[in-house]
């Protein structure tokens, strides 16, 4: 789905600048932010910044002699655009499933919030298991949130840490297992 938008729109970039406005409505950024956000060079961003203030999707905003750069929310097709954008999911789970799987012994795993286009939960992915590469595991979901456009909540625990939680009805897990969620990866369904 990623890829249609993609091909509609000109350019990869372009993308990424619109899910990242579309996600966080409220906040402004300065150029270099947004090249640093999405995980992209500085005159890639300037340019496609550059035509979507053209077009008024985004607007300029001067404070302490910086230029911020924010969406306009009257943009004609601020909607339409903003019911696209999060239709598509950016990266697939199955994807972010396999290459988790890669950074340690995954026992548990499931995806709920953004990328199930919902705003309940607390946490967007949860992950359970062993010798856990955490600092991959960082680095992996810092470029996933390059895609999505915005940060992306997750916890990670150990099967004991979450056997004991689970047990003892912790209101954090049992929180995540209420919000609208998909599990990806289970293989502790006998041992819980």
């Amino acid at each position: 789905m990623s890829e249609i938008l993609e091909n509609l729109f000109h350019s990869k970039v372009e993308v990424k600048i619109l899910r990242l406005f579309l996600n966080n409505p409220e906040e402004g950024y300065l150029a270099f932010e947004v090249a640093k956000k999405i995980k992209t060079s500085m005159p890639a961003a300037r340019k496609e910044i550059n035509n979507l203030s053209k077009i008024k999707f985004l607007i300029k905003r001067k404070k302490s002699n910086k230029t911020y750069f924010y969406v306009n929310q009257s943009f004609v097709f601020y909607d339409e655009l903003k019911k696209l954008i999060f239709k598509s999911n950016p990266t697939s789970v199955d994807k972010i499933a396999s290459q988790v799987m890669k950074l340690g012994q995954i026992r548990f795993m499931l995806v709920s919030g953004v990328f199930l286009n919902s705003d309940k939960g607390k946490v967007d992915i949860l992950i359970v298991g062993e010798h856990i590469n955490r600092s991959k595991l960082k680095n992996f979901l810092s470029n996933v949130e390059a895609e999505v456009g915005r940060g992306i909540n997750y916890v990670c625990m150990s099967m004991d840490e979450f056997r004991y939680r689970k047990n003892m009805f912790d209101k954090f897990i049992i929180n995540i297992f209420e919000s609208p969620h998909q599990v990806l990866i289970d293989k502790i369904k006998k041992d819980v």
